[in-house]
């Protein structure tokens, strides 16, 4: 009995020390084992005993993963419990000497919801389930105070027409009338956009610019003629500025279009396609990157629930 223990608890420790999202497959395996895996997915694949096949692996758009030693695997619409047994099959296909395979997800990407505007931390999150418009807000660290709640807005992709539709939500009531009045439901690639009440319309010859920048605020176009501009007037990006991900959100006559930019290619490779001209109403959103105590410390504590249960059977066991 000790010794199973003793087994259980360190390969526990190999998996946290291998990542976070190796931890949150021994701790919360049962809870992704009915997620069904897309596109853009991040899996964290470990193959026991051999560091140099362990690693992340992204769902390519076709839905398939290209892994060292086996090649290509399709894995859109499977699960873990799934692909688990899978790969492990076909990793002792080819070397009879690996034992286990232990696959978890580490960023839900193909169920993801970009936020940016009046919020505390812009940027893309993804979900193993969708929750609803309030808790994806407080995903995302939630309202500053100069949100504009009345005038939420949820950008969607549509296959038809000009490929962009806008759904405004007002949730200036507050949470507790959302069982009266529930917002819209989101759906995977949606944008949701919490405008601000201070120069809530951005009128005139005017722009804003938000998120991890050192002053954020309103300008007038005058100020800058690209979104790279934008930035530079409003002081540059902060330290933990992620400008692989700037978000422009434009008003058009039909609604609201955003657009994703990678201006940190811009500024490597000076690539003029990455970069936008500026147009009155443009709203720039830098969100910033969590930082690595931040990582550490969430795959911590995904690891302790599997410790605290490890420890107390060791104590039982005595």
């Amino acid at each position: 009995m000790m010794r199973f223990l003793a087994v259980l608890l360190v390969h526990g420790l190999a998996f946290a020390a291998a990542g976070p999202a190796l931890a949150q497959a021994v701790a919360g395996g049962a809870e992704q084992g009915d997620y069904r895996l897309g596109p853009d997915d991040v899996l964290e694949i470990q193959v026991w005993q051999r560091p140099e096949l362990t690693g992340a692996a992204t769902v390519d758009p076709t839905g398939r993963l290209r892994l060292p030693l086996v090649g290509e695997v399709e894995v859109k619409g499977r699960t873990l419990a799934e692909l688990t047994p899978l790969l492990t099959e076909r990793y002792r296909l080819l070397d009879p000497s690996i034992v286990e395979v232990v696959v978890a997800v580490a960023q839900y990407n193909s169920r993801s919801v970009t936020v940016v505007g009046e919020v505390r931390a812009p940027g893309r999150y993804g979900f193993r389930s969708i929750p609803d418009l309030w808790s994806v807000i407080l995903n995302a660290g939630g309202a500053t105070p100069e949100a504009d709640l009345a005038r939420v807005q949820i950008i969607r992709d549509e296959a038809e027409g000009d490929g962009q539709r806008t759904v405004t939500a007002d949730l200036s009531r507050g949470v507790e009338h959302a069982d009266k009045e529930p917002p819209p439901s989101l759906r995977p690639k949606d944008t949701v956009l919490v405008p601000s009440l201070v120069g809530s319309v951005v009128t005139g010859d005017r722009f804003q610019v938000l998120g991890a920048v050192r002053a954020p605020g309103t300008y007038r176009l005058s100020a800058a003629a690209s979104v790279v501009e934008a930035i530079s007037a409003s002081g540059g990006g902060l330290p933990n500025a992620d400008l692989s991900r700037v978000r422009l959100t434009r008003p058009t006559e039909r609604g609201a279009v955003a657009y994703r930019l990678d201006l940190q290619s811009y500024l490597d490779s000076a690539r003029p396609a990455a970069d936008i001209e500026l147009r009155a109403g443009d709203t720039i959103t830098v969100p910033g990157r969590r930082s690595t105590w931040d990582e550490l410390m969430g795959g911590v504590g995904r690891f302790a629930p599997l410790l605290s249960v490890a420890v107390s059977l060791i104590l039982l066991s005595r």
